[in-house]
């Protein structure tokens, strides 16, 4: 990127710190405008800015109405609070309205540098998604057993993916009740599935895409719930649609679809262009994986959707992956090695394997698995047996 352009909207004195504080960054060149409200669109048309930081100064409802307007005459622009007020229902507000960031006075210099790290990062995304091949494809990581790495499994596949720049990314949380891909990376859940599911009517690519937590790797996190009673309002009409919408804006989404066939699981998994059925190497996640791989089979999947990763191959004690497949009568289309020492450090840093061992052999095999997944996906839509209702 060669230079970030950023307006500050307000007259307070806190946005003069804000001022002072991006002049302090030095990652990127920035050319930086201070108006008022007044001049807002008159900046606006001229200067087509990739940020705008408002400044309630206690008219959150005022800021509301022309961050909405705005938003919606000038779509592509990121935008950004800095406020007095902490009331929750008025943040969550902002971030439903598609706002990237919600700075509280007094502002932190952290705060800021995280903001325009952000905005320099989902331009980067933007601008390698738009050189590269159109491609839409939806890949799900299940298993019927808890303790199979299904989480880390995907939150490591999106990230390697989004890293390598073979397509944007969305991870996707499916797990109803305990999900924890945004979590496992240390983001916040700013906007979950549930708000897509309300605001759905009014959607857009860019509403969604700046209302989203973002990966260093570029890789966009849509949580599912923040409560565990919430996972009993995913049962929306609309989720099939809403699925076909978020594969529509993103090359690639992964999802965690977690353990269960619960309906909005099967929807997904009746979608998605390739199944990765995660089992371990013993007697019980074997026992689950074939009852898995007949249920898919009941679904009218076909062996080209559905794949078998066994995952902690070679564990002390484990089945030897020749027997592996003959229990499942499936053949094992990757296998991933038992490496707890990387997956704890992972989970207990929000952090990928790459950014906390990127020598790991588990590390070099996901990239592995992760480049598998990209080149399957290529050769097309793996082919689904219409079911009878």
């Amino acid at each position: 990127m060669k230079e970030l352009s950023v307006v500050l909207v307000g007259e307070d004195r806190e946005v003069g710190k804000v001022l002072d504080e991006i002049r302090k960054v030095k990652f990127v060149p920035i050319h930086l405008e201070l108006i008022s409200f007044a001049h807002l669109k008159e900046v606006l048309d001229r200067a087509r800015p990739q940020l705008v930081i408002y400044n309630t100064d206690g008219k959150s409802d005022s800021v509301q109405q022309t961050a909405a307007a705005i938003a919606e005459e000038f779509p592509g622009i990121h935008w950004a609070v800095v406020s007095k007020e902490k009331d929750v229902d008025s943040v969550l507000q902002f971030f439903r309205m598609g706002a990237v960031d919600f700075l509280t006075e007094p502002i932190r210099p952290e705060d800021v540098r995280q903001l325009i790290q952000k905005i320099v990062d989902l331009e980067r995304a933007c601008d390698s998604s738009s050189t590269e091949e159109e491609t839409h494809r939806s890949i799900a990581v299940f298993s019927t057993k808890g303790g199979t790495g299904t989480t880390l499994t995907a939150v490591n596949l999106a990230v390697e993916i989004a890293r390598n720049k073979w397509g944007k990314t969305l991870l996707l949380d499916l797990v109803l009740q305990h999900g924890n891909v945004a979590d496992a990376l240390d983001l916040p859940p700013h906007y979950i599935l549930i708000d897509v599911i309300e605001n759905f009517a009014r959607l857009d690519t860019n509403l969604l895409e700046k209302s989203l937590a973002t990966h260093p790797s570029g890789c966009y996190v849509l949580p599912c719930t923040k409560q565990p009673e919430d996972g009993e309002l995913i049962v929306s009409s609309q989720t099939s649609d809403i699925f076909q919408f978020l594969k529509g804006v993103f090359g690639f989404v992964i999802a965690d679809v977690g353990h269960e066939f619960s309906k909005p699981a099967i929807t997904y998994l009746d979608s998605a262009d390739l199944i990765l059925l995660l089992t371990t190497p013993d007697v019980l996640s074997l026992c689950n994986a074939r009852n898995a791989l007949d249920t898919f089979r009941r679904l009218g999947y076909s062996p080209e959707k559905v794949k078998v990763v066994l995952n902690r191959s070679g564990m002390k004690g484990g089945l030897e992956p020749s027997v592996v497949q003959k229990s499942l009568s499936a053949d094992v289309f990757f296998r991933l090695p038992d490496d707890l020492s990387t997956c704890f450090s992972a989970l207990n840093h929000g952090k990928s394997f790459y950014e906390v061992a990127k020598n790991a052999n588990l590390t070099k095999e996901l990239q592995k698995l992760a480049a598998l997944v990209v080149e399957t996906t290529k050769k097309g839509t793996a082919h689904v047996t219409p079911r009878t209702p």
